[in-house]
């Protein structure tokens, strides 16, 4: 990056070839008005699923003879009842490789994952449940994490915080500043991130996200000027689960400031980084 006279007092903001409306007006910021109507529709539509709906719980059939139940979520816990076979049973809740079951007669006790994965669901069909590492990950609502990487040619660090509002949707909150050699750059905003196989241990996601971006020149640099811009991005990536509460996720992100009536500019993102969630 040279600081010539076009971008002497911008971080690679330059001039983009416009479009012109049959009335001779420029048409780049009503795109961008229409982009941003679009991805808070779509914000609309994820907060009217029905998340909130009242809970209802998986039923399976017992295979089995019989299904021990017992008081607690361990082998040391005694047996107070058992589910016959042909019997229906709805899972309540899960800890590890134990699940709290309930019979059709009202009774509640914990059956381990291998007598649960003889049963049969209410399509006929064996029983499987996720590995607990995912399990551990999904029932968890709040995500904190770094990444690092490339934004076009400069380093870029991302702190993000996001809230999973269903095992495949989560809204993130995020954080960006990109140190230029004549200018840093600030990227704050928020996406919608779609999660279309949250069990996967490799697990594909995309996002949209809307917010701001800031563009502030060196002070050494002669008539610099600040850009403060809205910003949006589309993004596409996979995450890797390491633990029962890291995840590595790979990410690239196309930025779109919206800089006037008359420009935009866009950077490519390139990241890596690691989440905790809890």
């Amino acid at each position: 990056m040279y600081p010539d006279s076009k971008h002497v007092h911008q971080l690679r903001l330059s001039s983009v070839t416009r479009g012109w409306g049959v009335r001779g007006e420029p048409t780049r910021h009503l795109t961008g008005r229409r982009f941003a109507q679009q991805l808070w529709l779509l914000v609309l539509v994820v907060w009217s699923l029905p998340v909130w709906a009242d809970e209802t719980f998986e039923r399976v059939s017992v295979v089995d003879p019989y299904l021990e139940l017992r008081t607690g979520p361990g082998r040391g816990y005694p047996i107070t009842t058992i589910a016959e076979r042909g019997e229906s049973v709805e899972i309540l809740r899960r800890r590890t490789d134990w699940f709290k079951v309930r019979t059709m007669r009202g009774k509640e006790g914990w059956v381990v994952r291998e007598q649960m994965e003889r049963t049969l669901t209410e399509a006929g069909v064996k029983t499987t449940f996720r590995d607990v590492l995912v399990e551990d990950y999904l029932r968890r609502r709040v995500e904190f994490g770094f990444s690092y990487g490339q934004f076009e040619s400069d380093p870029i660090l991302t702190a993000h915080v996001g809230y999973r509002l269903h095992d495949n949707f989560l809204v993130e909150l995020a954080l960006s500043q990109v140190p230029g050699d004549f200018s840093s750059t600030s990227l704050f905003y928020v996406s919608i991130v779609s999660q279309p196989y949250p069990d996967s241990d490799w697990s594909p996601f995309f996002s949209l996200g809307y917010g701001k971006f800031n563009n502030k020149p060196k002070a050494t640099l002669v008539s610099a000027i600040e850009t403060n811009a809205d910003l949006a991005n589309a993004g596409l990536g996979v995450r890797y689960y390491l633990t029962r509460r890291f995840v590595a996720r790979f990410e690239f992100k196309q930025h779109v400031a919206l800089i006037d009536f008359n420009r935009t500019d866009s950077f490519k993102e390139w990241s890596v980084g690691i989440s905790a969630f809890f």
